[in-house]
């Protein structure tokens, strides 16, 4: 690679509800993604779109276009005009939690592989279940099948916070982890300590509208590459979303740089 790459990467996770308790939202949540697609993003991962009849925009594919874990969706969308699919997964992390997995290279120079990996674990606020640990050691699993642990981007509703938001809130124990531990416990990212902070999104309060977003665990989180730059979508929540017994989340946009 001769140049800068910047990758854009794109996490969101819109809930089912959306497509079955409001038909505002339901219209409305394809064309907000649609708009996110644009032609210099890269990669987006979207838990819960469970719109059958979408189809992503001109030059886009999909991984996991369905419900691909019992009902629940999770679905990697990526620039097919600038990136070859090789391999891929999809199937379930643990019972009713999804993933979408690919090996991708890039069109322009074949060299350059990557593997992006979305998921959706489950609630892990109660740590004697071992759903956080279940779920990271699937992920692991998943990947050894695919990769050899290279240039990898993990985007996903861990539904797990970091230490200092679980801390200010008192009934928000169980288990929290940095960027850095996540990626450790995955097995992407040295474990020894003190734990480094990977290249990521900051942790942000995403979750839920029900919950007047005071819930982390949204992230987009990589190996490898810089930072460029970071923001949270859908601030403030659009209209379309506001409705009862919404639990949408607010979204997150990352820009990273491979030198």
């Amino acid at each position: 690679m001769s140049a800068t790459l910047l990758l854009g990467l794109i996490h969101w996770n819109p809930h089912w509800q959306c497509f079955v308790k409001s038909p505002d939202c339901a219209v409305a949540a394809p064309k907000a993604l649609d708009a996110l697609l644009t032609p210099s993003q890269d990669f987006a991962n979207v838990i819960e779109m469970e719109s059958s009849s979408y189809e992503p925009p001109t030059g886009w594919a999909a991984i996991g276009m369905d419900a691909t874990c019992g009902n629940d969706w999770d679905t990697l969308l990526y620039n097919a005009d600038r990136w070859t699919l090789e391999r891929n997964m999809t199937g379930c992390l643990v019972p009713s939690r999804s993933f979408a997995a690919g090996i991708f290279s890039l069109r322009s120079d074949p060299s350059v592989v990557l593997a992006v990996v979305g998921a959706h674990f489950p609630q892990t606020l109660n740590a004697s279940t071992h759903a956080y640990e279940d779920a990271t050691a699937a992920v692991s699993d998943q990947l050894r099948t695919l990769w050899d642990g290279g240039r990898t981007v993990f985007m996903a509703d861990t539904n797990t916070e970091g230490p200092v938001a679980a801390a200010a809130q008192p009934s928000h124990h169980g288990v929290n982890r940095t960027n850095g531990q996540l990626l450790a416990d995955i097995g992407l990212w040295p474990s020894s300590p003190p734990i480094k902070e990977p290249p990521a999104a900051p942790l942000y309060l995403g979750c839920c509208y029900s919950d007047n977003f005071s819930w982390q665990g949204d992230r987009i989180v990589a190996n490898f590459g810089t930072v460029r730059s970071s923001r949270v979508l859908f601030d403030p929540v659009p209209d379309w979303a506001a409705f009862e017994d919404s639990e949408f989340h607010k979204g997150v946009q990352l820009e990273l740089a491979i030198e």
